[in-house]
């Protein structure tokens, strides 16, 4: 049994016998075993009197093992005491039970429920019985803890050191047990080498066996299949189960199958690490002792786990390259021969300078006096000069950077840089300066910033896709803004991330989302009037972005101290609009202003903040809407039923006693009373036809049976023999080829084909009718079709001939309620087909509509 029921004290031997019926509640019994939960069912001290047949289906334990307190085998260990002592509380003072519990499946897996148990009472209020549930929540469980751990990821890689891989070793740990048993990374190399940086179990002794089994087993190049080939193609790979070929085929000796079919792996998931179009790595999953497996849809968290690591370990790549190269740099510098010049106190040249010759590829007589400065670019040599007259003159030192002439004719970016020999009486005796080639600087320079954007695009790119992720989940909307207030603090570097909603009852903001390091509490300006003096207010007000680069003396600013408390410097605001409506605004608190990148990025993600908010107030309306609609429509058919049944008992009685009227004074009255008691005769039988056709058209929905596979053909059949006297009367004619087995009512099928048949009867013109039935299979439905050549109907009325009530002819020229058609699309829309009319007036009409097709092997 999954709920702590205490053992049964000693008694009679019958109440050790197990109890497979519930005594008495033949129609509660066969409720309990037509659902799909656990139901089991004490006496009032706890003793178990009935567990339904799912139990027993689903635990794989028969009646005589569920005796007393054997519903333990089915009971995880750890979880049996705190259930226990809530089960016992519940016994003693009579409250209901809930607990969560994991449950043994008969395939030896553990899969977590939610046990709950009510107490009968009877009149006096004593406690007669428990009925108990036990509901499977394992998806619920996992998808949860997978959203916990995706987070926890998150943080953990954006928040990461350098040092990548105790980055990695540490999401390996996070996500053992949780996600799986097993969790290894495995990066790649420039040179086409791997390395497992990581292994993780909840085992530590485990962990080292597999270190040492990677050693002495290496994975190969030339594996089909495995994490290097996941690396190399760059496509996930899942194996839902992992069988004993597979262990066989990839064993090298028989002592590495031994280890592999030791280890008990059940199910695996290997997903690359991409960054910037390129494979970086692999990370892997492996179901083993838990004996979970693991299906197609974990394919989605393990990408976005892969997808984190791999932007984190790429970063970590950039910043340490950009710091090699830095490195290199100034060795570079260093080991360089730069231009040493000396010139006289004046500034003019005088002492040659074989470096700067050799540098520039000048003469002497080029270099000295003030020659020098035809090697400069023609574009920098007034600036060149003026700045080293000043500083001669001011004798302050002279640093500038102007590009120089090569002997080969092209331009070199330098810095010149010189300072004055002082005598002892402080004149300038002499100036020596260098003269260094930067061009090489430059390049890092370049490179630096060429990283940094890419860096900065990713984490934009991250941020867009971030908010994508969270206005896609089925959240309420208050827990999706706060994600994605969270994400822009996260990849913004922002100080705080306020969402505010726009109140056009109350013509208010109201706080929805608020994150950041320094973010207020959610109860300050949680409430912002739109004609209020804050920028958040104008904002709104204005419907327009507001970038506030220096917040210091902004006199908008409503609480100075907090902004001196959080270091925030700049603010960007940006109104969330949809179709030219406000539908909120976005404010990001900054201690530097925003790049112009980043400010584009942050447009992009409020309009897509804002057209997700309207599409989930959309979404929440159309669902109110549809179950409204569909409690009205129930409503509907409720009424429609009474009031058809409740209004056949006085239609009888009117109906008897008028044509007892009939018989009774037909040719003793006058001719006027003949045709009054004709008229009210006919009113009433027309009168009980509607009725029954009301009835009719209300039980579709309500009393139809169960949708299983049926032959239409006998159907047909069956729906030919009731028009039998229409048939004979018109001598019409009913064709028909081989109607394949669909699934469906095969009752309502009947009536839906005695329908359409009995409408081509009626309406059949001067010539006898001829009716032709056929069906069309296509794909996973079959599409029948009942064709005639009576008189038609015009294009114009195809929608209208469905609708209830609906008549193109008059009842003395073709008698009906109108009805019939709107029964047929019932029927056909309740087996989730369509139906729909081809036709012209004179030419016949053709009525077609789909059913699901029955399956071609009956056990699938």
């Amino acid at each position: 049994m999954t709920h702590p029921l205490r053992s049964p004290p000693a008694a009679a031997p019958e109440s050790q016998r197990p109890v497979p019926a519930l005594p008495g509640v033949d129609a509660l019994q066969l409720l309990f075993e037509s659902i799909p939960q656990l139901i089991w069912v004490t006496r009032a001290d706890g003793h178990p009197e009935y567990y339904n047949a799912r139990w027993y289906a689903y635990t794989g334990l028969t009646p005589e093992q569920s005796l007393g307190a054997g519903w333990r085998l089915a009971f995880h260990p750890d979880d049996l005491e705190v259930a226990g002592r809530r089960w016992a509380d519940s016994l003693r003072t009579g409250e209901p039970y809930e607990v969560e519990y994991r449950c043994r499946r008969h395939d030896g897996v553990w899969r977590w429920h939610l046990g709950r148990a009510h107490p009968v009472r009877d009149d006096s209020g004593r406690i007669v019985k428990w009925f108990g549930t036990c509901t499977d929540i394992e998806e619920q469980k996992r998808a949860a803890e997978s959203l916990r751990v995706l987070a926890e990821a998150g943080a953990l890689l954006s928040s990461s050191s350098l040092d990548y891989e105790a980055t990695l070793a540490a999401l390996t740990r996070l996500v053992v047990p949780s996600l799986a048993d097993w969790c290894a990374i495995e990066i790649a190399y420039e040179d086409g080498s791997t390395r497992q940086v990581s292994v993780a179990h909840v085992d530590p002794e485990k962990v080292r066996y597999a270190e040492e089994l990677r050693v002495r087993y290496p994975p190969r190049h030339e594996d089909p299949s495995g994490v290097l080939s996941v690396i190399r193609t760059g496509t996930p790979m899942v194996l839902n189960d992992v069988p004993d070929a597979l262990l066989v085929a990839g064993a090298r000796d028989a002592e590495h199958l031994r280890i592999l079919r030791q280890l008990g792996l059940r199910s695996a998931m290997m997903v690359p690490l991409t960054a910037r179009g390129r494979t970086i790595g692999a990370l892997s999953l492996v179901h083993a002792e838990s004996g979970r497996r693991f299906a197609q849809a974990d394919l989605l968290l393990a990408t976005q786990l892969a997808e984190r690591a791999a932007v984190a370990l790429d970063n970590a790549r950039l910043i340490k390259d950009a710091r090699r190269m830095e490195l290199r740099f100034r060795s570079l510098v260093t080991a360089s021969t730069q231009a040493v010049w000396v010139t006289r106190p004046d500034g003019d040249i005088e002492e040659d300078s074989p470096s700067w010759r050799a540098f520039t590829g000048r003469t002497y007589a080029q270099w000295r006096g003030l020659e020098w400065l035809s090697a400069v670019h023609p574009e920098d040599r007034d600036r060149a000069a003026r700045s080293w007259f000043a500083a001669v003159e001011q004798r302050r030192p002279y640093d500038t950077e102007y590009r120089l002439s090569r002997p080969d004719g092209h331009y070199t970016p330098v810095r010149v840089r010189a300072v004055p020999v002082l005598n002892p009486d402080g004149g300038v005796r002499e100036w020596v300066g260098t003269t260094t080639d930067i061009s090489a600087q430059r390049q890092v320079e370049d490179a630096a910033r060429r990283l940094e954007r890419e860096a900065a695009a990713r984490r934009l790119e991250a941020l867009r896709a971030e908010v994508s992720l969270a206005l896609a989940r089925e959240d309420a909307l208050p827990e999706i803004l706060q994600d994605c207030a969270d994400a822009l603090v996260t990849h913004l570097e922002a100080q705080t991330a306020r969402l505010w909603l726009y109140s056009r009852d109350s013509h208010t903001l109201e706080l929805a989302g608020n994150a950041g390091p320094t973010a207020p509490p959610r109860d300050k300006w949680m409430r912002v009037r739109v004609d209020g003096p804050s920028m958040v207010s104008e904002v709104a007000r204005l419907r327009t972005q507001l970038r506030v680069d220096d917040l210091t003396h902004d006199t908008r600013v409503l609480d100075r101290a907090w902004l001196e408390e959080a270091g925030v410097r700049a603010f960007s605001g940006m109104p969330l609009m949809v179709r030219g409506q406000l539908v909120g605004v976005l404010g990001v608190y900054c201690r530097e202003p925003l790049g112009e990148d980043a400010a584009a990025a942050l447009a992009a993600v409020s309009d897509a903040i804002a057209q997700g908010v309207e599409r989930r107030r959309a979404e929440e309306g159309s669902q109110q809407r549809a179950q409204e609609l569909a409690r009205s429509n129930e409503e509907l058919q409720q009424f429609a039923y009474v009031a058809s049944h409740d209004l056949q008992e006085p239609l009888r009685m009117v109906a008897s006693y008028t044509q007892l009227l009939g018989r009774r004074y037909k040719g003793k009255l006058d001719a006027d009373a003949d045709e009054f008691i004709h008229y009210a005769v006919d009113g009433v039988n027309r009168m009980q036809r509607l009725i029954q056709d009301l009835l009719t058209y209300s039980r579709v929905g309500t009393q139809g049976r169960g949708i299983r596979p049926c032959d239409a053909g006998r159907a047909l059949e069956r729906a030919t023999a009731n028009l039998q006297a229409a048939i004979q009367e018109t001598h019409a004619s009913v064709e028909h080829g081989p109607l394949p087995a669909v699934l469906a009512d095969e009752t309502q099928l009947t009536q839906l084909f005695q329908n359409l048949v009995g409408n081509a009867l009626k309406f059949h013109g001067a010539a006898p009718p001829r009716v032709r039935v056929r069906a069309e299979p296509r794909g996973e439905e079959v599409r029948f079709t009942v064709r005639d050549w009576g008189i038609g109907i015009a294009p114009e009325y195809f929608e209208r001939i469905f609708v209830i009530f609906q008549r193109l002819h008059g009842k003395a020229e073709y008698p009906g309620t109108g009805i019939g058609l709107a029964i047929c699309k019932k029927i056909v829309e309740r087996h989730g087909g369509r139906i729909g009319v081809e036709s012209q007036p004179g030419e016949g009409t053709a009525f077609w509509f789909t059913l699901p097709a029955a399956p071609s092997h009956p056990e699938s």
